[in-house]
């Protein structure tokens, strides 16, 4: 588990660099007179460069809202008439703090609604997946199947991380950087903790143990991975959330409300299915036949073996090998 945060917030910086890329090309084009001439103007004032960058931010409203807006002052269509040449560096700085300015006053008033928490979800669950597949290829030289449901490429357990990360840590997003640090700590410790004793009481699964680790506090608790919990929610609360908060922003159309929806039953769906086979796994253990028609089904395609090749990383039944 802490190898996987580990490449989870390497992954997190990878972005961030290609983030950092794509923003400096695009300075590279406002020096261009290609851009210049785009924009319409000669040589435009940096409050004309706010103006603009703060109603770009507009597609983040609803669609009422922003249909209401004023449209563009028509005074501004004589400027394509001049002759265009690079935008100047004062410009460029000027673009930055529109669109700075423009995050900043929507993130203030922002709430967080469904698709940021099903965004956050999908997200969390399918970068966790990978971070552990890409381990387990790193470190054992093999691949292994560590799906958490029965259905996608997803590992529920970083979903859920990501949306309590999401929930506590919003309003600690302009804390400081100690503080956001503690509260992540006992988040991700609740996390693991949670998981690991709703696995182990529910359908008698264990995936991880840091028993046999000097840091042990518990079975699933250490003080390494509480550590790097930390980090990831610092990072996680000042660079990443609200970066997804901007960018999904708010439904503009009734097809995105609609696509949410229909992603959240689909999750929902997966998440029971997933849930029912490993009961029906532990009916199965105590020679329990089955019951109904549902039962029959999942016996017939669910069964024991199918359990044991997607979810290579669980054992059911028996505890773990300690560490070491």
């Amino acid at each position: 588990m802490i190898n996987t945060l580990l490449v989870i917030l390497l992954v997190i910086f990878v972005c961030m660099l290609a983030a950092w890329c794509s923003r400096s090309v695009m300075d590279a084009q406002l020096r261009s007179r290609g851009r210049a001439r785009s924009l319409g103007e000669e040589r435009f004032e940096p409050d004309s460069a706010v103006d603009a960058g703060t109603l770009g931010g507009r597609r983040r409203l609803p669609r009422p809202l922003w249909r209401r807006t004023p449209p563009a002052d028509p005074a501004y269509g004589s400027m394509a008439t001049r002759p265009a040449s690079a935008v100047s560096s004062e410009q460029r700085r000027a673009v930055r703090r529109a669109e700075r300015l423009a995050r900043d006053q929507y993130l203030d008033r922002a709430t967080l609604g469904i698709t940021v928490y099903v965004v956050v979800f999908i997200v969390a669950s399918m970068l966790g997946l990978f971070a552990e597949e890409v381990w387990m290829w790193h470190s054992q030289g093999r691949m292994e199947n560590r799906a958490g449901v029965v259905w996608g490429p997803f590992s529920p357990l970083y979903g859920f991380g990501g949306l309590l990360f999401t929930v506590v840590l919003w309003n600690f997003r302009k804390a400081s950087l100690a503080e956001v640090f503690l509260v992540s700590m006992g988040a991700g410790a609740a996390i693991e903790q949670s998981t690991g004793m709703a696995m182990e009481y529910f359908w008698h699964a264990q995936s991880w143990t840091y028993l046999g680790l000097p840091d042990a506090i518990t079975q699933w608790i250490c003080w390494s991975s509480i550590f790097v919990w930390g980090l990831l929610g610092v990072v996680y609360a000042r660079l990443v959330l609200p970066e997804i908060v901007w960018v999904v922003g708010e439904p503009s159309h009734r097809l995105q409300g609609v696509v949410v929806a229909v992603l959240v039953v689909a999750i929902s769906v997966d998440l029971l299915a997933t849930a029912y086979c490993f009961y029906r796994m532990g009916q199965r253990s105590l020679g329990i036949p089955p019951q109904n028609a549902v039962d029959v089904y999942v016996d017939g395609h669910f069964n024991d073996e199918f359990i044991e090749g997607r979810f290579q990383n669980l054992v059911v039944g028996k505890q773990l090998a300690p560490n070491g």
